[in-house]
């Protein structure tokens, strides 16, 4: 009796969670009873349906899954051919069947790579690391998350960069290989930050408390595991809030029973609330534990009841749904053998038809040539206008994109990245912070601005001023920055290239103010606004130009600043760039770089 309430509650739970699921689904099929036209996305909506009807309703899910494979064979759609795999590569990961999970995966890469759709080869990539991650076998996980990164990072797909170097870290965590889930978090964490989902980055904090527990750190990682916790509330992530709550209980050391229990029960709470069996019957069997360690052997029989039951109606539930698969595959595959005959006697009728329109056929031809015949005739009269305007375009677009690279180079990251490190292995949980958000935003902003030929001047200081205050921080102070803008231009709506002194200034950081022996270091910034041109002076009391030639020891000419004198040159419309640079003198000796750039804006 007690077993049977225990269920019906359970079941309670998960119906809850699955009305607001149900909703979602009853608009899409909505949309498909208003949009009778069998087309590309009346396929992916049908796909859509049968995503979202997997954990609600099995056979719909399956019914879908079978319309969308079938439409997609009848206009020979091979992206709607791999969507249909993910759905049932999805289905069977559900029911625990994940080799036959990751066939259907392996399906979808097939055609993934016939139609040319790198999101889908790294989904199916993704799903298959996360199958192998289940079933343990922590080498295959990482092979295919490493394949997974390499194609999201050819398509800017930031949130599956993210999402597969946690699941790097977590197969080295359950390795306890540890110094390796560091550098993965520390890899991952600026692709999370782009990708701007909260749920994302939250998992890596989760990340970083859980090793600075294993190292004792238990300070360091309360701090993680209450912000995570904190921010999934703040944005409704209740799985994130859950396996903190779990995190805690796993991996700080000596904590009271009062708390234990304290975060035992709302992880329990959290497990019920979203209906997920697999999370309420893992809380459930450590409460069990936590009781009997007590001996309160009522409390502890209880929970192992819960435990049991919950433990049982997902095994039964994965039954179920396996049966449902076999018998869904035997209609699919008693439906293929009759469009196999349909398309038998199609054949016949179509070649009928074909004799007869042989005729009809040779007349469009003949039409079709002459047709063809006058356009390569007005295409060669506009061949040399549209290749001096497609050469110029490409110019400008190579610029832009290593204008970008050269001022997010890898260096700069990995240099922020270790000071982020240095901060919380000192515990400076302040400074930590402070500068992986301005970090974070600087990274934002950059990506931003990227995107767009011209921004405007004041969205462009605020970049540049960041980018400075992380370069004070990161130097210790080594110098002071004194930056004088025209009123006039901050309130104006000029247009100007993105970072586009960006290069200047750091170069006098770079090899100006920080090869100094002393801490005096003074960077020095004006712009200001005449009839026709903005004036940007750059001035720096560093070691000079030659000094610093002499240290770089006869390397190449910055790669940087090289593209700031091409933008400037085709900002202004210039054969040569409106840039002069001043070596400075205080007593005889070199004192600095004076930094003179024009941008004409009439």
């Amino acid at each position: 009796m007690k077993k049977s309430f225990i269920f019906l509650l359970i079941s309670f739970f998960l119906a809850t969670d699955l009305c607001a699921q149900k909703k979602v689904v009853d608009s899409l099929l909505n949309w498909i009873r208003t949009h009778p036209t069998i087309d590309s996305q009346y396929i992916i909506t049908l796909h859509r349906i049968s995503w979202r009807s997997v954990d609600e309703n099995i056979k719909q899910s399956f019914e879908y899954y079978d319309k969308v494979s079938y439409y997609s064979d009848s206009l020979h759609f091979l992206f709607g051919k791999g969507l249909a795999q993910v759905n049932l590569g999805v289905l069977f990961a559900k029911a625990a069947n994940f080799e036959a999970s990751n066939t259907a995966f392996f399906k979808a890469i097939g055609y993934a790579d016939s139609c040319g759709d790198l999101r889908l080869r790294s989904t199916s990539l993704n799903n298959i690391g996360d199958n192998f991650k289940t079933l343990k076998d922590f080498a295959k996980c990482r092979e295919y998350a490493r394949k997974a990164i390499e194609v999201n990072k050819k398509i800017d797909r930031w949130i599956g960069v993210g999402i597969n170097y946690e699941l790097l870290q977590q197969c080295d965590l359950e390795e306890k290989l540890y110094d390796s889930a560091k550098n993965n978090l520390l890899l991952g964490l600026p692709y999370a930050i782009r990708s701007g989902d909260s749920a994302l980055i939250m998992q890596f904090y989760l990340g970083f408390g859980k090793l600075q527990a294993v190292n004792n750190n238990a300070d360091s990682a309360l701090y993680y595991f209450n912000y995570a916790i904190a921010e999934s509330k703040r944005n409704g992530h209740p799985v994130n809030e859950y396996e903190g709550y779990m995190a805690q209980v796993k991996f700080i050391k000596h904590l009271t029973e009062k708390e234990k229990l304290a975060l035992l029960t709302k992880a329990i709470g959290i497990a019920r609330a979203t209906g997920s069996l697999d999370k309420i019957s893992n809380a459930a069997h450590q409460l069990s534990f936590f009781y009997d360690e007590k001996s309160n052997k009522d409390s502890s029989a209880a929970y192992y009841k819960i435990y049991r039951t919950t433990a049982d109606s997902l095994f039964s539930e994965n039954n179920r749904r396996n049966v449902s698969i076999k018998e869904t595959e035997w209609m699919v595959r008693r439906q293929e053998i009759e469009n196999i005959h349909l398309k038998e006697l199609a054949a016949l009728k179509d070649k009928e038809l074909g004799i007869k329109n042989f005729l009809l056929l040779t007349v469009f031809i003949s039409l079709l040539l002459i047709i063809i015949i006058a356009f390569f005739i007005y295409k060669s009269i506009q061949s040399s206008k549209r290749n001096t305007e497609s050469q110029l375009k490409q110019n400008i677009a190579e610029t832009q994109m290593q204008v970008l690279r050269s001022q997010m180079n890898p260096h700069f990251i990995f240099n922020s990245l270790n000071s982020i490190d240095a901060f919380i292995q000192s515990n400076d949980k302040y400074n930590a912070t402070v500068y992986l958000n301005k970090f974070a935003k600087l990274v934002r902003n950059i990506l931003d601005s990227s995107k767009q030929n011209m921004i405007s001047f004041s969205k462009d200081m605020e970049t540049l001023k960041l980018y400075i205050e992380l370069e004070e921080q990161r130097s210790e102070n080594k110098f002071v920055t004194q930056l004088h803008i025209d009123g006039e231009l901050m309130e104006s709506d000029y247009k100007v290239p993105p970072l586009i002194i960006q290069p200047f200034v750091e170069n006098a950081i770079m090899h100006g103010i920080r090869n100094k022996s002393s801490n005096d270091g003074v960077l020095a910034i004006t712009i200001s606004k005449t009839d026709n041109d903005i004036v940007y002076s750059i001035t720096d009391n560093g070691i000079g130009r030659a000094a610093a030639a002499q240290l770089k020891n006869g390397s190449k000419k910055s790669y940087g600043l090289e593209m700031s004198y091409e933008r400037v040159k085709l900002f202004n419309k210039e054969t040569e760039a409106s840039v002069v640079i001043t070596d400075l003198y205080k007593n005889g000796k070199s004192g600095g770089t004076n930094v003179r750039v024009l941008l004409n804006i009439t």
